[in-house]
Formats: structure tokens, sequence, C-alpha cells
């Protein structure tokens, strides 16, 4: 091997401990609930709007049961009940029924705090966002009084032309709400952030923590003129940190999430650790929807894993948000408001901008929960990630692709494997996916790097086992995609320089920059299936060499690059290699950021020294 090192990224978490991982046990009892469901087509024209809020109730072995109130299109509620399935891994991934869409399946994401959901693996064209919150068991835990941090969306009448966002502060006071000034944006009053001040507005609370919220038209607006108005849904979640509301108006396909605020003087450090998120936005007259997971960093840098349905299908999305915090918890991620959670343990985004913007989004993520370290040969549920980019839980594997594992007691001593192919068994650790023995490089008390067998199936979700001298992990999952490319970096950190050599051979680096026009070699891994195929941990040849069977482009700084050659690296295992030109007309510096894209994947965490 290249000396490729591998490191680990930590997370702290509050709340109850589950031993060994997640399972539908973990999921129980009264759930409050609110999803907004699209169809778009590809001109972006919305063909269907439905929204819903309703009681679940999950019985802990993979059933639930549901009654609430759906509208459709610009149609008035109408009731809603049935019943689902779901299904929760020990790595938090959970997929469930969709309360709104007969016969298909939502990937979704559980926390102690809230459960969310979109669904990515449905048809082409469906964008939705579900977040559902425990429900109160104490009449006197359901109050509403504090103040809170709010963001929503609003699919108006399933017309675009009416989309709105809003991203404001809210102070309640039994059973009132002070006067807002609610700052937004609507697609029909010209994009431009506007402010608006709205008065009067109520709510009520029952001991479960449903109740109902209604916003006043302020004289002379309309509901198409005002951001937020009309009667709601509420819920409050059991802990009091959150709460839902949704309209209750024909045409209302709203969704509005308010966050306690962090206290005291916040900064970029107030987000830090392991987040379950999802998504839904409307873009430039384009839809898509998310579920995934990100890392912040608590410096500035989020790593994010996203499971994106767009237009154009399903893309998993891997990248490096940039954002700030300021001393009241707001901020910014990349260009969308930004507002972090009481204790940290929880974000809210949106779309809402500075200046003119057609991005009409609302993210929401809550601190993954946490797991207490097993005995015995442990794997934390979370700690299966590409080596490359240390892409954070739920980000997908790949057949061929370079994986390190986290845990503890895994192994006596660090040891590497010494020749090729790699082992199946090294130092006595034997790591199995969905049963398969899978070819070891590197194993040690903390972690294992190995490759994913190449016969994986690539649907679904891969059982991951380690096996040491005998004694048997717990199992945790990951899904599986036919790519999921990762870009080593130098140092091995995810992100920053990325591990580039020229023809010469020698590193591409600020002191030593890639000029346009010339080819450079790229190092990676996750790029799937290549003919002629090679046994799983062998060196790959040289004659023939052996060629990536997916499509791959490369943008270099927004510019797409000639791939002159994309395949196993010859003489080395599981190590991927693309020959790039470097355009002509790619920005010249430091830092120019470099993205793989493939059928299933887009890449962007590393960036490549470019001089003219």
């Amino acid at each position: 091997m290249m000396g490729l090192v591998w490191i680990g990224m930590l997370w702290a978490t509050t709340g109850a401990l589950y031993a060994q991982g997640l399972s539908n046990a973990s999921l129980t009892g009264k759930y409050l609930l609110r999803q907004v469901f699209t169809v778009s087509n590809g001109s972006g024209v919305i063909g269907e709007a439905r929204s819903l809020s309703a009681t679940a109730t999950f019985d802990g072995l993979g059933g639930f049961s549901l009654i609430g109130q759906q509208a459709a299109g610009t149609s008035a509620l109408t009731p809603l009940s049935g019943s689902g399935t779901y299904s929760l891994g020990a790595s938090g991934i959970l997929t469930l029924t969709n309360p709104l869409r007969t016969g298909t399946t939502m990937n979704g994401r559980f926390a102690d705090a809230a459960l969310l959901a979109s669904s990515t693996e449905t048809g082409a064209g469906v964008f939705d966002m579900l977040v559902a919150v425990p429900a109160h068991t104490s009449a006197l835990a359901a109050t509403l009084n504090g103040n809170w941090r709010v963001a929503g969306v609003d699919f108006r009448n399933g017309n675009p032309a009416l989309t709105r966002a809003a991203f404001f502060s809210l102070t309640a006071t039994d059973g009132n709400f002070a006067t807002a000034q609610i700052t937004g944006q609507a697609a029909n009053l010209g994009t431009r952030p506007v402010t608006q001040q709205v008065s009067g507005a109520t709510y009520t609370m029952t001991a479960d923590g449903s109740g109902t919220a209604n916003f006043p038209l302020a004289g002379g607006f309309t509901a198409n003129q005002q951001l937020v108005s009309g009667g709601k849904t509420l819920y409050l979640s059991r802990d009091g940190n959150f709460f839902l509301m949704g309209s209750t108006e024909a045409g209302g396909h709203d969704f509005l999430i308010g966050m306690m605020p962090v206290a005291g003087t916040a900064s970029n450090a107030s987000w830090k650790d392991l987040y379950w998120s999802a998504g839904i936005k409307l873009d430039s007259g384009r839809m898509n929807a998310h579920a995934g997971s990100g890392n912040a960093t608590g410096s500035g840098a989020l790593f994010m894993s996203r499971r994106v349905r767009g237009l154009d299908g399903v893309t998993d999305f891997t990248g490096i948000n940039r954002y700030t915090v300021q001393a009241d918890g707001t901020g910014r991620v990349e260009l969308n408001s930004l507002a972090i959670g009481a204790g940290g343990n929880s974000f809210l985004s949106s779309g809402v901008a500075l200046a003119d913007s057609n991005n009409y989004e609302l993210v929401f993520g809550v601190r993954a929960p946490p797991v207490a370290t097993g005995t015995g040969v442990f794997l934390h549920p979370y700690g299966a990630v590409n080596a490359a980019s240390f892409a954070p839980a739920g980000n997908p594997v790949s057949p061929g692709a370079f994986i390190t594992l986290f845990g503890s007691n895994l192994a006596a001593s660090t040891v590497t494997a010494s020749s090729l192919p790699f082992p199946t068994v090294l130092a006595g650790v034997q790591v199995l996916v969905n049963n398969r023995p899978a070819p070891v490089y590197l194993v040690a008390a903390g972690q294992i790097s190995f490759l994913i067998p190449n016969a994986t199936e690539t649907t679904g979700n891969a059982t991951i086992v380690v096996v040491g001298n005998g004694t048997r992990s717990n199992e945790i999952q990951a899904p599986v995609s036919r790519t999921s490319p990762g870009v080593f970096s130098v140092p091995p950190a995810g992100f920053g320089p990325g591990a580039i050599l020229k023809t010469n051979f020698t590193l591409v680096s600020a002191a030593n920059p890639a000029r346009r026009g010339e080819t450079v070699q790229v190092f990676l891994t996750g790029l799937g299936a290549a003919a002629p195929a090679v046994p799983d941990g062998a060196a790959a040849g040289a004659n023939p060499l052996s060629l990536v069977t997916a499509a791959v482009n490369v943008y270099v700084g927004g510019e797409s690059a000639q791939v002159t050659f994309k395949g196993l690296s010859p003489g080395l295992a599981g190590l991927y290699q693309l020959n790039i030109v470097i355009p002509p007309t790619a920005p010249s510096g430091a830092n120019v950021p470099l993205g793989i894209e493939t059928p299933d994947a887009f890449h962007d965490q590393v960036d490549i020294a470019i001089t003219p």
C-alpha cells in the first residue's frame, strides 16, 4: 500500500444510553407528527401537494397505528387513519410506511428527541419531509412558555408561485405569542427577504403536548401575502425543546418547527458532534428532499452525508459545509440561515437568505442518540465510515470500498497486512459483511480497516460483524450503493488537500501546484465495480488495466475536467485512481474544490492547488 493512514472521529452525545445500539424496541409509545408531501415533474410543476398532522403509536415490535387529519391540494382537512410497519436498525437507520403514500417506504433516522424521515426511496418526483416527537405524559410538562427560534416552508395551494419560507423568533406566554417580527421570502413577493409584523397570535395546549395556534392577518394583508398566517396544529415535544406546527386551512401545506435556543453565549463550538437531519426545498423551480446525517466539528465545518431525492433521481451527497455561529446562537451555514438549539442538541437551517434567493428550504437536525460502550468485541453503531472521506454514519458503502470500523476490544494488538492479497483473517480477527468474509488490511484495539467484498448486494443495508478469536461482536448496519466515492486527503482528515500526484509522482500542494492543462492522478475509494474484476483484496493488474464500469465526472473549481483514466491503481489493492486533465478554465488558488460525480453519488470534500 501507499502508506495511507486512517484516523477516526469521536462523537460525544447526551441522553439515554442505548446498549449495543438501537432496535425496534427503542421506538415505542405515542408520537405527534407533521408531514408535508409534494409530487413534482421535471419542469418543477407541483402536480400534487398534501400535508398531515397526526398521532402515531409505535408498538416497539415493528408496527404503528395512526390517526389524524390530512389536507390535499386546495381542499379542506379530512380525517386520516391507518397503520404501518417500521424497522429500526442498530445504527439508528429507520424505515417506515409512508402515511401519505400507500405501499411506499420512508428513509429515516431515530433519536431520543425526534424521528426524521423522507421518501428518498420512493419513485421519481416524490418529495416529502416527516418529523415526529414523543408526546407528553404529564399535563404539567405541556407548556409552551419561553423564547423560540422558528423556521418553516409553505407550499401553499401546491403552487410554486406561492411558495414561501420564514426564519424568526417567537415568544410564548400563557396562551399568547408576543408581537413577532417574521422575516422570510415568498415567490410572489419578489424573492427578496422581507420582515412582517404579526400581532395577536394565540395558542392552546393540552396534556399530551398537542394544541392549536392562530396567526391573524395583519391589516391590509391576504393569506397569500403574509408569510405566516391562519390556524395551525401545534405539537410540543416531550422534552419541551421543540414544537411542530402545520396549517389547518384549505390549501395550507406548511411546516413550521420551533426550537428552544441555545443558552448563554454561543460560538462555533456550540455545534458539535453527530446529528441526524431531514429537509425539503424548492430551489429555482426544482424540488428535492433528503434524509441523512452531519458531523459538526465545532470549528466551523460540517461533514455531511445526505441521501437526496432530486428530479433526476437519488444521489448520495457527501461534502463539507462551512458555518458560523454568532453569540445569540444564530448564524449561517453556507448561504442558509442557521440556528442552534438548547444544549447544542438540535439545529434549524432555512433557505431565507441575506439577499435575493429562489431557495425555499427547511432542514431540521437532532443529535444522534448516545450508545453505551459494549463489553467484549464491540462495534460502535455509528462507526462504519468511508476510509477516505470519513463521511458520517448513514453514508453508503459499496463493493470494493475501503471502510474503517471503530469500536473497542476489536484486536489484541495493532497489525497490518504484510502481503497481497489481504487476508480474510488477520491476527485472529475477521470481518463479515452479510456473512461474507472481507479482506482485512489493518486491525487494532479501536479500529479495523477492510474492503467491502465485491459480491455485496448493492441495495438495502449491509450487516457488518467482527469476529475476534472466536468472539462475535454486535451487528451494525450500513446502506449499500453501487458507488460511494471518497478522495483521500493529505493529511488524512477527510477534507483539505487531496491525495493527488503529478505524473512525476510528486504530491500536489500549495508549494507544488498543478498547472492548467496538466495531468494529475487522484487517489480515492468507493468507485464500485471494475472490469476485468479483481479478486477480493488482490492487487490490480497493469495488463490489462482494471477499469471502473460506472460513469465518473470530475469537476475542478466547478469546471468539468477530462478523465483520461478511471480504474483500480495497478499493483495495489482496493485503491482507485483517476487521471484527470486540469481544465484550462479552472480557477487558480491554493484551495480549489475538487468534486467527484458518479450515477449514485457526488463527493465534494477535498481541494487542489492550481496555478495558471
